[in-house]
Formats: structure tokens, sequence, C-alpha cells
């Protein structure tokens, strides 16, 4: 993440929701708001409508007055996520060099779904859009880490493991397992540096929408990061 727009955020997180209000800033506010559109499906024009119905009875309430303002400030916490197409049968990625393939290389599935176009003017010529078949929704890694280490108290957190934690051979943090010590073991170099971070990773399925009669389902890689993790 950029310095600028980070402290740029610190700045919006100490900003009054309204003249006087000392418990919920402009920021967290507007990621509530966001949030609460996308747990329910609002659309883009419904919140940006609801946003404009809110400045419009209350004028000192500080907050974006569109989607796309709101947008723009979860953009720079670097909580976004890039969609990437998938093959339907999970064989590849099109992504970098395959960024505008229509078919697999591997199965030779397409990578779309096509469906008629709505609205009578268009029957004639038949016209069609296309839906990705399969996409997968990459929340990128190295931003997030970053922005750990923008923080100083959270920056401190991630070191805790190496110079202030107890060593009276008792199981308080992950760093006092075989799997950790091990590890550092085998990869010196990396042990060294007490800033590194380690992660776990765990996939598992499931169906979002919490009805068997739906075939959808999702498949979520979650990475826990070590460092911050406490056993008591």
């Amino acid at each position: 993440m950029n310095a600028n727009k980070f402290y740029k955020l610190v700045d919006d997180a100490n900003q009054e929701l309204y003249p006087g209000c000392k418990k919920i800033s402009t920021l967290s506010f507007t990621i509530r708001m966001y949030l609460l559109k996308c747990l329910y499906g609002w659309s883009k024009a419904s919140f940006t409508a609801l946003l404009e119905l809110l400045k419009e009875a209350m004028p000192n309430l500080n907050i974006p007055v569109s989607f796309n303002k709101t947008k723009s400030m979860i953009k720079d916490l670097d909580l976004d996520y890039k969609k990437i197409d998938a093959c339907p049968n999970n064989c590849m990625l099109f992504w970098k060099q395959h960024e505008k393939d229509e078919q697999c290389e591997f199965c030779g599935a397409s990578r779309w779904i096509e469906y008629p176009e709505v609205g009578y003017h268009l029957e004639e010529s038949k016209k069609v859009h296309k839906v990705p078949a399969k996409v997968l929704r990459h929340f990128p890694l190295i931003p997030r880490l970053k922005r750990l280490f923008m923080c100083s108290k959270t920056a401190d957190t991630l070191r805790w493991h190496a110079g202030r934690r107890s060593r009276e051979g008792r199981l308080r943090h992950p760093t006092d397992g075989q799997a950790w010590k091990d590890f550092d073991a085998k990869h010196p170099d990396f042990a060294l540096e007490t800033r590194n971070i380690r992660i776990g990773l765990a996939s598992d399925e499931f169906n979002p929408f919490r009805t068997m009669s739906l075939s959808h389902n999702t498949w979520p890689v979650v990475l826990t990061i070590y460092n911050l993790v406490y056993l008591f």
C-alpha cells in the first residue's frame, strides 16, 4: 500500500461521522455500510440512493456520496480482490499469457457460458452476452502484509515470538511447537529474520447459500498468520 494513502485513511478514521459523534468514525461507518451491501446483495444503484437519502436527511453526515466513492475508499484499504476467470474443469486460470484465451488449452472447455441478450430489439441479431464459467477471486497477500507493518503496534506483535514470549517450556505460541522448531532448523536464514511471516494454509468446500438445492459451491483458501496466534 502507498504510505500516503495509508496515512490519509488514518486521518479519515479520526474524522467524526457528524459533529460531536465519538462512537463511530466516517471510515468505520463506510466500511460497515459496504459490508451490508455485500452481505445482502444491494445493487450499486440502491447503495448510492441510500447514501443520497442519508445525506439529504442529515446534511451534517460526513459520508461518501456514491457507491464509486465508497469503493474507492475500500480500495485504498487494499481490501479489494481481483477476479480471474478459470477453466470450468479446474485445469487452468485465464491469466497472464492466457488472459485472452477463449478455451482451456488442456481440456478444450469454453471459458464462457453464453446467454441470449434481454430485449426484443436484439432477437433478430441473436446477440449473446458471455459470463465466465468459473471465477477465482484473488485477495492479494503482499499489500495486506505491508499494511500490518505500517502499524507500530501490529508490527511489534508480529515479532513478539522472537524476544518477549515466555520460555518456561509450556506451549503458549506456535513457535513453542515442534513444527516451528523443525522449520527453523531446516531454514536457518529465514529464521534469523524475526519479521518474516509464518503462514498456514487451509481449504475446504462449502455451499455459501446454505441450501442443498443449489449445485453452486465455493472453495475458499484461508491463510493464517502464525505470528499472531497465541495459545493460553
